[in-house]
Parts: structure tokens; C-alpha cells; sequence
């Protein structure tokens, strides 16, 4: 009977640690809208708040999943997502065809300008085609065509994307930080 009671308390107790640290247990049960892959990114000298450690930014916030990051901004800091589902973390986002399809939608909050890149497949640093997610204090939902996407160094190609990059390039002037926090994100007709 002792026995028992043992192995229940000790299953217990793994269970109440992986409710409390869902970005600790290293899997992939957590997503937003089948995003399973939400990795930070920052310069050497940029300050990573949130996560506390490591680089996953999913986590449960009042009973849903987002994807959240904080940083004191130095250079820069990044919040990133591969859109196929067959990417591997920590490795080169796969390549994927999004020309048929013409928007995503999003729901956020941020207390800062957000650069949203769309980046071609293998292509690393410089200038990608984006757009500016404004500030929200609130939650907003946002429709944003990919016509929209501009200002790379060559034309947006959605035969050949791979992954969205939501990058700060400042702090908000009176928190004295950069915050993100993604509830939902959705590419017309796509499905990780």
C-alpha cells in the first residue's frame, strides 16, 4: 500500500512540474495554430528576459499557449517560427510554396514597433521583406497580405520562404524593455 502511494505522489509531482515548466520538458506538445517551434534570437549583448532560460518561447499564459518574448534591446532580439512543420529546431528552416496563399492573421500584443519578416529559404542577416506590427497594449487581431511585404533586397519570391522572424530594434522608452506575446497565427490556406 505505502508502495503505492509512493509511485502516485511521485507521478503527481512530475505532473505539477511539467504543468509549471512547460518550456522546460524539451517537447513539442505545446503550439499555436500547429506552430510548434517559437525560438528567441539576440545579439551578444541584448538581455533575454522572458524566457528565463533557454531559447523556447512557448509557454501557457492563463490557460492558453503563446508564444512570448521580452528582451533589453541592444542591437536587436528575435522571436522566430519555421512555417513548415518538418523543421528541426536549432537547423535551416525547410523551404515551403506559400503562392497560394495571400495572407496571415495574427493575434498579439506589443509594447513596441514590430519588424515581421518574411525570409527567404537560406538566407541569413541583411534585409528581409517585412512589415511593422504597431504597438498594442491589447490583444489585436491583424490581417497582413504578402503584397505587403517589403523592402528586402530582392522581391519577396513565396515559392521559396521559409520562416518569420518578429524582431525588436529598440526598447519601449518607458518600460525600458521590448515585449511580445503571439496568441494566434494563421497563413491563409496552410497548414504546418
Amino acid at each position: 500500500m505505502n508502495r503505492n502511494k509512493i509511485r502516485f505522489f511521485f507521478i503527481a509531482q512530475c505532473l505539477i512540474n511539467i504543468m509549471a515548466h512547460p518550456q522546460s520538458t524539451g517537447s513539442h506538445s505545446l503550439s499555436i495554430n500547429g506552430y510548434t517551434i517559437w525560438l528567441t534570437g539576440r545579439d551578444s549583448a541584448t538581455v533575454q528576459l522572458i524566457p528565463r532560460s533557454g531559447k523556447n518561447g512557448l509557454t501557457m499564459q492563463g490557460g492558453n499557449t503563446v508564444a512570448h518574448a521580452r528582451f533589453r534591446v541592444n542591437s536587436y532580439g528575435e522571436l522566430s517560427t519555421p512555417i513548415s512543420a518538418s523543421s528541426a529546431p536549432n537547423a535551416e528552416a525547410h523551404r515551403v510554396d506559400l503562392s497560394g496563399s495571400r495572407f496571415i492573421k495574427i493575434k498579439y500584443k506589443a509594447n513596441q514597433t514590430v519588424i515581421l519578416q518574411l525570409r527567404q529559404t537560406g538566407v541569413h542577416g541583411g534585409t528581409h521583406n517585412h512589415v511593422l506590427l504597431p504597438p498594442s497594449e491589447e490583444f489585436t487581431s491583424s490581417t497582413i497580405y504578402f503584397s505587403s511585404f517589403k523592402g528586402g533586397l530582392q522581391p519577396l519570391d513565396l515559392k521559396d520562404v521559409a520562416k518569420f522572424n518578429f524582431a525588436f530594434l529598440a526598447n519601449n522608452a518607458k518600460d525600458g524593455f521590448a515585449d511580445l506575446i503571439i496568441q494566434s497565427f494563421v497563413i491563409d490556406r496552410y497548414r504546418p
